[in-house]
Parts: C-alpha cells; structure tokens; sequence
C-alpha cells in the first residue's frame, strides 16, 4: 500500500515498511524559497485554523439544538406504534439468509459544505430501486424506526449501510440502504428533503401526538430559525476556509518542481505495477 505524503494531507502508515510505503513530496519544493515567503504561509495557516475552529463551534451549536428538538419531539412519539409498523415492513421486504447476522457498514448521505448542507440523493437511487422515504422533520420518530428496521435487518443476516446525522453521528442513525434486496429508507426533511422518486413515503405524524406537539411550537420555532442561522454561518466559514487554503497552496505551488514531482510519480507508477505483476 502507498501513501502519499504532502502539505496537511499526510496519512500516518499502521505498519511503514512492512506493508505501506511513504511517497514523500516534501523534498520536491524549493526549501529556501519557502523559508523567504515563512510570514505569508504561517498567516494563512493560521487564519484558516481559526475559521475551521469558529465552523466547529456553530456546528456544534447547531447539532445541541437539532438535538434539543428532537427530544421535544420525542416526548410525542407512540414508540409502541413504531415497533409494530417496523416488524411488519421487516417481514413484507427482509428475505433472510439464514442464523448468521449481518454485517453493517457506516456511512454519512449529507456533510455541511461550503455550498450549505449538501446532501447525496442520487447515490440511494443508484443502489435500491424501492425507497421508503420517511417524512420527520424533528427526526425523533424516525430515530426508533430507523434503529428497529436496522436490527430486523442484521438479524435476517442481511448486509447493510447504515447512515446517520452528521449532527449526531454516533447515535442518530436517518438512513438505510439494503442494496442486496435493493430497498432503501430514508429521513427526509429541510435539510436534506430528498425530492426524488420513491416506493412509499411514510409521514412521521402517524406515529405522533401532534396535538401534544403543536404546544411546543414556539420553541421548535425558535430553534429552527436558529439552526438555520448557525448553518449558514458554518457553511460562509467554510467558504472563507477554502479562500485562505487556496491562497496558501498558492505559496506551495510557486516554489514546487514538478518534474522532481513527475519523476516521482513515474517510478511510483513503475513499483506499483511490478506489485501488480507479482500478484
């Protein structure tokens, strides 16, 4: 395996030498021109440092109130209602393969970019052509029928991706896609409302209290406003971000001999192939 080493994007080997290969960059740069531009490159990493830890705090932000809702929201959920629709869905799509239990694999569909939240609504179309798209605008009842279809899942042996809130992304799982039976479900909401062809929409208020809900109005009001605002700020840091990285691989770029960077490039070409020949 190779690894290639350059500005802030080094990956650190498990095993250097024994199975990975450094593919060092470093030494085709001019040294003593990089050391004459020092002040111009040690303000820009800076500045773009500040951005990233100004984008983390309003994300985080952005997430407790996300979360807040949620549990607002959660205090009007019929769990109960949930359990039975996710076993009945489980045994209508869920073909089992046998005792053994199946394997999960963890994936995000959305990322907070500099373009705002940005979303992947094709790739559940390219790998499941029945999709269950389930309208939750606070997520809390989709978080329990995502979870127990997720455990129908693996145990009917089946492999999954599961998919969760970039938010809350140890607990909060949006998304499911099965490609292997080429069903889907999915969370859709304001920010990511997946306006795509679907098998079934499933509305969330079916398993809800609205009545109870809409008593909560006023602070999931307030903390959707909020969200969006801490959203939009992250997503202008971001931007600001990308401007200063820019104008810091522009320092690199000037005093960079990419011969030396071509000629590395070959005999890594040359040493992966003769790996290749040897398999």
């Amino acid at each position: 395996m190779l690894y290639c080493a350059r500005l802030a994007h080094v990956i650190e080997p498990q095993y250097p030498g024994a199975y990975e290969t450094v593919v060092n960059l470093t030494n085709c740069w001019d040294e003593d021109a990089m050391q004459a531009v020092r002040e111009g490159v040690m303000d820009a990493a800076k500045r773009n440092s500040r951005c990233h830890e100004r984008c983390c705090r309003f994300l985080a932000a952005a997430g407790s109130l996300l979360n807040d809702s949620a549990r607002l929201a959660a205090d009007y959920v019929d769990a109960g209602k949930i359990a039975r629709y996710a076993a009945r869905v489980a045994h209508k799509e869920f073909r089992g393969k046998g005792m053994e239990r199946g394997r999960e694999t963890i994936r995000f569909l959305s990322a907070v970019t500099a373009q705002g939240v940005t979303t992947f609504a094709h790739t559940p179309e390219a790998l499941c052509n029945r999709l269950y798209i389930v309208e939750d605008e606070y997520g809390a009842a989709s978080r329990l029928l995502m979870n127990a279809l997720r455990s129908h899942a693996l145990s009917a042996g089946l492999d999954i991706i599961s998919c969760y809130c970039i938010s809350s992304p140890f607990d909060k799982l949006e998304h499911i896609l099965i490609p292997e039976l080429g069903v889907g479900f999915l969370t859709a909401n304001r920010y990511h409302p997946f306006e795509i062809d679907s098998y079934r929409r499933v509305h969330a208020r079916r398993f809800m209290d609205m009545d109870g809900l809409r008593t909560k109005k006023q602070r999931l009001s307030f903390n959707r406003k909020a969200i969006a605002e801490l959203l939009g700020e992250a997503s202008r840091l971001l931007a600001e971000a990308k401007e200063i990285h820019d104008e810091l691989e522009r320092f690199y770029t000037a005093n960079m001999n990419f011969n030396q960077v071509d000629a590395v490039c070959k005999k890594t070409i040359e040493k992966f192939l003769s790996l290749c020949d040897h398999d």
